[in-house]
């Protein structure tokens, strides 16, 4: 074939080309609109049919932690709160486990209440002071209650108590002479200021003496001597009583309680 005869061949061919490649780039240009589109329509929200929205999750305000994070660190802060236990393996001795830790021996022992370093058996569990015994809490001391004022007991009056003389031992001996006083009332009895009398206007003034109830009494004693609870002494150089002679027994008012007839 010559190439008068093969160039028509040839003028199709180049045209056949030219409209394939024309219509790759149509087709390309139509895409490239397609797509402007699509970014024009997601740009303001208003997206083609068919075509979802893709969801916006906001990001944790600055300088809170996500969800995940607190979490984890939450769960690493109980812990590090939590006591550090140790089970105790074959070979292991107090002074080992306090090198791995690096917690005393003392510290091991006081936290579990040990009394012997040697003495801890396989399968233990012992409690690790890491960072240090916990400091021990001293309880509030408690309120003491207030106690009741106490109630002052009324002082014995005077007058409560009845006195009697009961005799004179003795009279005219004066180392042996003495006058017998009693209380035969239920109450105490007061004799501050009371005053024994002979017929003679000798008198013995009392101190702050008192006798109990029930029969309780006290001696006088003429003589001189150490006066006790139940003993008085007048201190006379001569007997006080002769046969005969009344003596009169005075209250502190000068009022005669009671009178007595020596035998």
């Amino acid at each position: 074939m010559s190439f008068r005869q093969m160039l028509p061949f040839l003028f199709l061919n180049v045209i056949v080309s030219a409209v394939v490649v024309l219509s790759i780039l149509f087709w390309w240009d139509s895409r490239g609109g397609e797509m402007a589109a699509l970014a024009e329509a997601t740009a303001t929200a208003e997206l083609p049919p068919g075509v979802l929205p893709t969801p916006n999750i906001a990001a944790p305000p600055s300088g809170t932690a996500a969800p995940e994070a607190a979490d984890a660190a939450a769960a690493d802060s109980a812990a590090a709160d939590a006591p550090v236990v140790h089970t105790v393996q074959a070979g292991d001795t107090l002074n080992r486990i306090s090198q791995q830790y690096d917690v005393s021996v003392e510290d091991i022992m006081a936290a579990n209440n040990l009394t012997d370093p040697n003495v801890i058996g396989v399968g233990d569990s012992l409690t690790i002071p890491v960072g240090g015994l916990p400091t021990p809490t001293v309880p509030a001391p408690k309120a003491i209650a207030a106690m009741p004022s106490p109630i002052p007991t009324e002082a014995v009056a005077a007058g409560q108590g009845e006195i009697a003389v009961t005799g004179i031992t003795d009279p005219g001996a004066l180392a042996t002479e003495s006058v017998q006083i009693v209380n035969n009332g239920a109450e105490r009895q007061s004799l501050l200021g009371w005053t024994v009398r002979d017929e003679d206007n000798n008198a013995y003034t009392f101190g702050d003496v008192s006798i109990f109830g029930e029969g309780a009494g006290i001696l006088l004693h003429s003589r001189a001597g150490s006066d006790s609870p139940l003993e008085l002494f007048w201190g006379l150089e001569e007997p006080a009583w002769r046969s005969g002679e009344t003596l009169t027994l005075w209250d502190a008012a000068q009022q005669v309680v009671a009178t007595y007839v020596v035998p």
